[in-house]
This record gives C-alpha cells, sequence and structure tokens, in this order.
C-alpha cells in the first residue's frame, strides 16, 4: 500500500487510521507494531521539517513487512546526529532491520509479520 499524508500534526495518527487496509493480511499484534513503526517515523518527518507530503510504503511480503518513509525535510540528519532518541529506540526494538537512503531521502524497515489465520506466537 501506499499513501501520502501532509506533515501536519495530524500526520502520524492518518498514518495509523490508513493502515488498518491491511488488517486482513497482518495480524492484530504484527499490525500495532506496523502502525507504531510507521507513526513514529513521520511524526519525525513532521518535527524535522518535511514540507512537501510524506509518503509512506508498505507491503506485505510473505512472513516479512517492508516499508519506507520518503520526505522532503532533515529526518536523515536527524538521525545522524542523534544516535539514541526516543523514535530509534521503538524502531530498533521493532523491526528487523532498518536503515536510511541518503539518495532517495528516505528511511526504510523490515520486520517479520504473521497472517490473520496464525497466530504470531505459533512456530512457523
Amino acid at each position: 500500500m501506499r499513501l501520502q499524508v501532509f506533515p501536519t500534526t495530524e500526520a502520524p495518527s492518518e498514518a495509523r487510521r490508513e493502515l488498518s487496509s491491511l488488517a486482513s493480511r497482518i495480524d492484530p499484534r504484527s499490525l500495532s507494531d506496523i502502525r507504531t513503526v510507521v507513526s513514529e517515523l513521520v511524526g519525525m518527518s513532521v518535527a524535522n521539517g518535511a514540507r512537501e507530503p510524506i509518503q509512506v510504503s508498505v507491503c506485505v511480503e510473505g512472513p516479512h513487512v517492508r516499508g519506507t518513509i520518503h520526505d522532503d525535510g532533515t529526518s536523515l540528519r536527524a538521525i545522524s546526529r542523534r544516535e539514541s532518541t526516543l523514535v530509534l529506540r521503538i524502531l530498533e526494538g521493532l523491526v528487523e532491520e532498518w536503515g536510511a537512503d541518503r539518495h532517495e531521502q528516505q528511511i526504510w524497515f523490515r520486520m517479520g509479520s504473521a497472517s490473520p489465520s496464525r497466530p504470531s506466537d505459533e512456530p512457523r
């Protein structure tokens, strides 16, 4: 799924709401984690001066979810300046891997998920 949100104080909650469309493909716990990651990254984009709409992409690929947040603000510079921000601690606690692509001006993440028909606490 792709969406764009305008960089306002409502952007993080708007992104969380839009992710509801993934509910049929991801278990509730994984969806909650994805919502948290996306809303924190969108919030960071807003806080770091995004002026143009923030582009969000989330794709379910088998047992994984990949996502990107693209903005025109200084989020990437903020990540390199402050290694221990709350957003980064949340991100590192919930995703398997993440990174920043300076050329594309985006932050990406990959995390595990379980389908709704297979609870996340059962063996895969």
